[in-house]
Order: structure tokens, then sequence, then C-alpha cells
């Protein structure tokens, strides 16, 4: 599952369960909708659920493909969860995307979304 809402300028991301190419092929469209609205780069919390399993390396490599289409369009990333594995993963991640990242727990939501926005409006 891969859900993405707007609200007040940020993306708002949730991941569940094992990505798939149809999570992606319905991601796509409406990510490009929301960054088309307003110009500038779109700060974005990803929320990782509790059954978030990741993707696989083909979804790795989309992921890749996708920041390369569209480099002036990702603010500040905060990646939200709970797991070791997801706070890692987001250090391992970071050198491979454009845009700047960071991890925070569940119970730093809040914090998680004004570090996201402290970038809105930057180039």
């Amino acid at each position: 599952m891969l859900k993405i809402d707007e609200e007040d300028g940020l993306a708002r991301i949730r991941a569940g369960g094992k990505l798939e190419r149809s999570d992606y092929d319905a991601f796509v469209p409406r990510f490009e909708q929301l960054v088309g609205r307003e110009p500038g780069k779109l700060p974005m919390v990803i929320e990782l659920a509790p059954d978030f399993a990741g993707w696989d390396l083909a979804g790795l490599w989309r992921d890749l493909k996708f920041d390369a289409r569209h480099p002036d369009s990702f603010g500040r990333i905060s990646i939200v969860g709970d797991a070791k594995w997801e706070e890692w993963g987001t250090k391992l991640s970071d050198p491979l995307f454009r845009a700047e990242m960071k991890f925070f727990q569940s119970s730093e939501l809040r914090n998680a979304e004004e570090w996201a926005r402290a970038s809105r409006g930057t180039t």
C-alpha cells in the first residue's frame, strides 16, 4: 500500500506491506499532480506502517529513476517509523537521492513535519 495526500504544502505518504508495481503505478500520477500545482520543492513526510516490508530491488531502481525524472520536485523528506532497519535504510539511501532525508521515530511525527516544512520555498 502506498498512499499520498497533501496538507498545507506538505505531502504525506503512507507506506505499508510490501510495495508492488501497482502501488507505484497508482502513486506516480497523484504525486505528479501535487508537484505540478505550485512551483518549488514539495516537502514530504513518509510514514512507514508497522507492517511495512520494504520493496524489492526493482522497487529501489524505480525510486531512483523517479527521483531522476523529478529533480526539482523534492523538498526535505522525513521518514517516520519504528524499526531500526528503517532508520538504517534511510541513512543508506540518503546519498542516492537528491533530497535531504532524515529518519524520525513515530513518536516524533510533529518534529518530522516541522523539519520537512523548514525547507518550504527553498531551491
